[in-house]
């Protein structure tokens, strides 16, 4: 049973902690009014000062305890400043009443809990009444109505206090300039998906926020919400009440958490296993083998998926010009080779991963929508966090990308490129955070992978979309023997590994499926080896600026592109991911040549040609064969046209193609496209003909 106290009691409890420790920031707060109103006051420091009994009290009568405790700052700070109304803000709650949502239960009811979770909605900041005053237009004067704070209906006088008329025969005027109004802004917050256990939907809770609290969150924010639980009745059909209550809270303290991967919780121990693990032999070979182990091999694609678990460093420059640091990477293959489960994978096993399925979303879920909701008995334009937003600092997995729609698709460029979401809708205007990685998945157009053509005819993803992510791994599914075989015998194992856990037969299973680390040890290697920014050497440096420059010089004479400095910049975060992985605050030669690795593995699959690289296989429509090749055949029909003032029959068309060296099979090819594309047009008689 806790302990209860008088009001005296409390009162002198609060005045001598105060006077002791806080004396200084009372007054400054004074001195400050209204810019400052707030006394921050840690729930330890109250422990160590008071024992554990005190304390607790306050979190089981939070109202009438912080009334006092405001009251007592009124005091000290003295007669001369009785307008000021300061506010007490307890903050580091610990574990047993940092509570999650779906554990709140009657018994929390107008007790002071702390809540984790991410920033789902706000909206915008309003003044509210918190005092109305009221004038008797009969015999002139005013009647205060202390409003209350559940309610979203002005409560009016029930008569005049100064002639005793009730309002309905005395009529009575809101005086606006004399009422007194707070800042008000209502949030709603929802679990953090790390938070939740297998397929549960994540739940929500609302707060209202007051005075200077408002307007210090984003949606996307991940918080701590510190506050008293209240509940209202739900109205019925009949406009009655039902016994049924929906609970929000009171918000009394704000805490944003500032850090990537806080959240998850490092013991020293965690920290000694995982700085055994980094100096062990070949540590990101087993973090590889980590990933996804029931499927077969693809160890190239999960090399790739393990440096954007870890990813670069995010660069602020001298000139406030940011650098993401992000890697982002996409799947392109033949369906039924895992690329799914893969992504359910990367987003189960980051601290900080969202799944999402472009067919099921739209650019307003994917980025940040502006909902219209009724909060407080009034309809209003609520800004909602999307899979990107709420992603922020971690990965978000999107499958089936090449399934949402073109204005869909056209939002994510923004996100990809600055990380950032801007939102002009509804009259709300905000940008918000989304520094995540971007994991994507897509289908071939033509149901199988055509190693010969460019990847953007292949799917439905704009080039400029594309260019942007810094690994694209092409998974194709050709007959081979052997490998067969091997996928074969692994997924029988795999069934046959399943089996026996249903039926409690562990210790039978293949030692082959086991992952050399377990995921939750994974994950904190991850949350630990984000806090590392390590630094490019010199032999580093010179690796990558040697590889960009050899690929460069390949195309030789022909004004073909084969790489890009967006690729070098790629190269860059993932050599900073792999040093990161081995726990070194600094990027050595090994770290350049596993990234140059995995980035020419990615170019020979989708930017290679017979003559080299092609960076416009990837970042364009065509690349600069197709694109000269266009430009002779525009040519010959433009130069035939002028000399017979008609169309140009296509024998005419092959016959001068192949006086430039051009094969048969390539200018028909390109005809096709440019007819497909209304470059040119066939009126009759099958010549052809500039648009």
């Amino acid at each position: 049973m806790a302990t209860k106290y008088v009001n005296s009691e409390i009162k002198e409890k609060f005045k001598e902690f105060f006077e002791e420790k806080y004396s200084a920031e009372i007054m400054k707060i004074a001195d400050h009014y209204p810019d400052e109103m707030s006394l921050h006051v840690s729930y330890q420091d109250m422990i160590l000062h008071f024992g554990d009994e005190f304390p607790r009290f306050i979190l089981d009568n939070p109202k009438t305890a912080f009334q006092i405790a405001e009251d007592v700052m009124r005091e000290i700070m003295g007669v001369e400043y009785n307008e000021v109304e300061p506010k007490l803000r307890l903050i580091s709650l610990p574990a047993p009443r940092n509570k999650g949502i779906r554990d709140l239960r009657a018994a929390d009811l107008t007790h002071f809990v702390a809540i984790d979770g991410l920033a789902r909605r706000v909206t915008e900041v309003r003044p509210r009444i918190s005092k109305a005053v009221f004038q008797c237009l009969r015999c002139g004067g005013t009647t205060v109505v202390d409003q209350e704070v559940s309610s979203h209906l002005l409560e009016e006088p029930a008569g005049c206090s100064q002639c005793g008329k009730e309002s309905k025969k005395s009529r009575m005027i809101h005086l606006l300039e004399e009422s007194e109004f707070k800042n008000y802004q209502n949030i709603e917050i929802q679990e953090t998906p790390e938070d939740l256990r297998g397929g549960e939907q994540p739940q929500r809770l609302k707060g209202w926020v007051e005075d200077d609290l408002v307007g210090q969150i984003s949606p996307g924010d991940r918080i701590t919400i510190n506050g008293i639980i209240d509940g209202s009745p739900k109205s019925t059909r009949g406009g009655g009440k039902s016994r049924n209550f929906d609970i929000f809270m009171r918000v009394n303290s704000i805490e944003v958490k500032e850090y990537e991967y806080e959240e998850v919780e490092l013991s020293d121990e965690d920290k000694t296993a995982i700085e055994k693990a980094a100096s062990g032999h070949n540590v990101f070979q087993k973090i590889v083998a980590s990933i996804a182990p029931s499927i077969h091999k693809m160890s190239e694609e999960k090399n790739g998926l393990a440096l954007q678990l870890f990813g670069g460093v995010r660069k602020k420059l001298p000139d406030e010009q940011k650098i993401r640091g992000d890697i982002h990477v996409l799947m392109v293959g033949d369906p039924g080779t895992a690329k799914s489960q893969l992504l359910r994978y990367i987003a189960d096993l980051s601290p900080r991963g969202m799944y999402a399925s472009g067919k099921g979303s739209t650019g307003a879920g994917l980025t940040a929508a502006a909902i219209k909701d009724e909060v407080m008995g009034e309809s209003r334009w609520i800004l909602e966090a999307g899979t990107l937003v709420l992603a922020d600092k971690g990965i978000a997995a999107i499958d089936e990308l090449d399934k949402m729609r073109d204005e869909d698709r056209s939002s994510m460029h923004e996100a990809m490129e600055q990380q950032t979401i801007s939102v002009a809708k509804a009259g709300i205007n905000a940008r918000l955070n989304s520094r995540c990685a971007l994991l994507g998945a897509a289908n071939p157009r033509h149901g199988r992978f055509e190693p010969h053509e460019n990847i953007s005819q292949q799917i439905k993803l704009p080039a400029p979309l594309i260019s942007r992510f810094d690994l694209i791994f092409a998974i194709m599914d050709k007959p081979d023997k052997s490998r067969d075989l091997d996928i074969a015998r692994h997924i029988l194992k795999v069934h046959h590994s399943g089996e026996l856990i249903m039926n409690k037969r562990d210790n039978e299973i293949d030692k082959v499926l086991e992952p050399p680390f377990k995921k939750d040890f994974v994950r904190k290697y991850i949350a630990y080896a984000k806090s590392i920014n390590p630094i490019m050497t010199d032999e580093c440096m010179q690796k990558l600026e040697d590889f960009f420059m050899d690929i460069r010089s390949s195309g030789g004479d022909s004004e073909s592109i084969p790489i890009t400095a967006r690729q070098l910049e790629s190269l860059i975060r993932l050599s900073e991911a792999s040093a990161r992985a081995h726990l070194r605050d600094r990027v050595i030669a090994e770290d350049a040549d596993r990234a140059i690795k995995v980035t020419r593995h990615f170019l020979n699959q989708v930017a290679s040609t017979e003559s080299g690289f092609d960076i416009d296989l990837v970042a364009s429509d065509i690349s600069h064969s197709e694109r000269t090749l266009l430009h002779e055949i525009t040519n010959i029909i433009r130069e035939v046209s002028e000399l017979h003032g008609e169309g140009v029959p296509e024998d005419i068309i092959l016959q001068e193609a192949d006086e430039r060296g051009r094969s048969r099979s390539q200018v028909l090819k390109e005809l096709k496209r440019m007819s497909r594309n209304g470059t040119i047009y066939q009126p009759s008689g099958g010549k052809y003909l500039l648009t």
